[in-house]
Formats: structure tokens, sequence, C-alpha cells
């Protein structure tokens, strides 16, 4: 086999360009800078906000961390194929030895992918199912039985891609060294059962919150906006849905190389899509804690309010995620709801209280004074003397 020759056959009459073959690769570049900026942020956000604000880690941080490690090996692969080959170049114009180099590339961006988003959306599996699906009736409810089903999906599909990917040649190196023989596997089908479970899942999960959500105990208006909050699932879904058509796409291309510059973007795009939607509802936190919203009012020479204390709730500005979600929306309002009843105990429960809002009491005394003069009116009913105090904090 001559490494030096061309990977595919050139059309007829045209010439292979080995040297500076014509490409996209500015217009790559741009959209993986944007990818990878996009994801960095949402995660340092999401951590921040949950590690450093509230001092809790679960497991959805934990799989949220693998799940960016991961990103970072295809953000890599995907990053060096601008050098070798680059985007959108015709495969004639790549030599056989620079085509290893570029299915290795592929492989490894493959593996990583398929990590990312299972781990993304059974972390958001398992958050939802702590914030919609309340403890000792989880069993009860279809909810929690559709979130356990589609994570099972998850890991199943997870497992099984994941070996189809590194059995898919024997011995191994021929999955992407052209000069070893080996027996392989049609890589195509691997690919369209990864973009189909995902596409399914990811319309599972942008339908199964919402009959829970509206039967919330909150007022139609603050329903319709988490409702929305979690509807921005329909990003993964296009996302998705764009990945598996750009898959149909390079299987059936009689010039592979090119025609996997979008099919790579839109994986990149996919995942970035993925951290952006679960990492977005850790933002009002930090908006709060931060006091940025004081500092804008006062830039624009509004009048600053005054702001909930740090600590306000446990669930504030948790993440719902991969498909929207504001726990810290729902929480807050389920516990003003649980809340409403009495007149003197308004608002008081774990630091609802505004600061710098009335904390109204009624302080009842009785003392031995008015005992003694209910005694010296004709032996009238005792009626102790009552004071109201109101006090500011």
């Amino acid at each position: 086999m001559d490494l030096d020759g061309p990977a595919h056959a050139p059309p007829d009459g045209i010439t292979p360009n080995f040297d500076n073959p014509m490409n996209r690769n500015t217009f790559a570049l741009g959209i993986l800078v944007a990818c990878v900026t996009v994801t960095t942020v949402c995660f340092l956000m999401r951590i921040y906000a949950r590690v450093y604000l509230l001092r809790k880690i679960q497991v959805e941080e934990i799989l949220v961390v693998l799940a960016y490690g991961c990103y970072w090996g295809s953000g890599y692969t995907a990053f060096a194929m601008v050098e070798t080959p680059g985007y959108f170049v015709h495969q004639w114009d790549v030599r056989r030895r620079d085509f290893i180099l570029t299915n290795y590339y592929v492989f490894v961006f493959s593996v990583c992918y398929s990590f990312v988003l299972p781990l993304l959306k059974i972390a958001i599996l398992v958050e939802w199912c702590r914030l919609l699906a309340p403890q000792g009736l989880r069993s009860r409810t279809a909810f929690w039985w559709g979130c356990m089903v589609t994570i099972c999906i998850q890991v199943i599909a997870g497992i099984g891609i994941m070996l189809a990917l590194n059995l898919q040649c024997i011995p191994h190196k021929a999955i992407y060294d052209l000069t070893v023989p080996g027996k392989c596997v049609d890589l195509y089908k691997i690919q369209i059962v990864s973009a189909s479970v995902h596409l399914t899942c990811d319309a599972i999960m942008l339908l199964l919150p919402q009959p829970v959500i509206w039967t919330l105990k909150m007022t139609w208006r603050k329903r319709l906006g988490v409702s929305f909050v979690f509807s921005l699932g329909v990003l993964a879904c296009a996302s998705a849905a764009l990945r598996l058509d750009t898959t149909v796409i390079h299987a059936n291309a009689d010039d592979p190389l090119y025609s996997l510059a979008p099919l790579v973007l839109c994986s990149m795009a996919e995942m970035t899509c993925g951290f952006f939607i679960f990492c977005l509802p850790c933002i009002p936190k930090i908006i709060k804690e931060t006091g940025a919203i004081r500092r804008i009012k006062r830039v624009l020479g509004m009048k600053a309010t005054a702001t909930k204390p740090s600590g306000y709730s446990e669930n504030y500005g948790t993440g719902v995620s991969a498909y929207g979600g504001a726990s810290y929306m729902m929480s807050n309002n389920i516990r003003r709801e649980k809340q409403k009843g009495t007149e003197s105990m308004e608002y008081l429960h774990e630091g609802i209280l505004e600061a710098g809002g009335i904390i109204r009491t009624t302080h009842i005394t009785v003392t031995e004074e008015s005992r003694a003069a209910s005694d010296d009116e004709n032996k009238k009913a005792a009626c102790p003397y009552i004071s109201r105090t109101h006090s500011v904090e």
C-alpha cells in the first residue's frame, strides 16, 4: 500500500492537492472555540454554585465532572483535526498516512462522546427524582419509574455502544490503521444506533416532567415558567436530530472525509447543549450572591431593593438539567405554599423572611396586678392584660 497516495480516488480531471488543500478551518475553529467556551463557563458556574455557595456535593456533581473530563477528550481530538487533515477537506486531498491519524482521532472522539451524553442524562434524571419525586412515594409514581427506565436505557446502551466501538475490528489496531489487516463490522450501524438512542431519550426527557409540573401547588403563571425552563430540552432534541441527520449523510457520502466535518461539529454542539441546559439554573443563585442585580440597578440609576440572605434555601439555585429545570424556582414556591395559613408565623420557616422585613408577633403577658385588678371589679372574670408588640429587624 502506497501511504503517500491519496486516501480516496479523485474524480476524473481532479489532481490531489496534498500541500494546501481547500478547507474551512476558520469556520470550524470558531464553532469549536464557542462550544468549549460555553461548556467551560457553564461547568464552572455549576461547580461554583453547588460546591462553593451551597457547600454541597452530590452524585450529580461527580457525574458532571466526569462528563466534563470526557468532553475535553472529544474536544482535544476535534481541535487536532484542524491541523490534520482539516475541516471540509476532500478525502483525495489527504495522504493515506495522514488518514490513519484522522481515523485515530475519530475513534477517540467517538469513545469520549459515548461517555459524555449518558453521564449528563443520568445526572439530570437523578436530580429530577430528588426534586420531583417525594421520598417514600417514589415507587408509586409514573414519573419516578420513567426516570428509572430512561437511566437503565442510557446505562445499557452506553455500555453496549462502548463495547461495539472498541470491538468493531479485530485486532483492535485495525479500527484506525489501514495497514493492519483485520475483520471489521460496519461502523455506520453503531453510529445510527447511538444517535437514535440519544434522540429517543431526549424526547422522553422533554415530556417526562411536564405532568408533574402542572400538578404543583403554585399559580399557573409560575407553573408556566417552570414548564418553560424544563422545555429547554427541545435544544437537546434539535441537536440530537441534527446529529442523526448528519450521520445518515456521512454514511452515504461519496466523500466521507468531507462529510465528517459536519458530524464532528454537530456532536460538539450536542454535548455543549447538554452542559448548557444542565448548568443554566445555577445562574440565579450566583446573581443573588454576587449582587449583580443591585450593581446593574445602581448603574442604571434604579432603586435597589434588599436581597435575600445567603443560605436562603437549601436547594436554591440548583440545576435540573440537560434539559431544563429550575429547582430553585420550585423549591421556593412549594415552601411558600406550605407556609401560608397562620397570620403570626408568616414566612418564618427556614430563613424565608426577607432581609429588612417586619416580623409580626403577638406577645401576651399575664401579671399579678392585672389578676388582682380583675378580682376587685366585682369578681369579674379574669381578663389578662394584652399587649401587642411589633419589632422591626
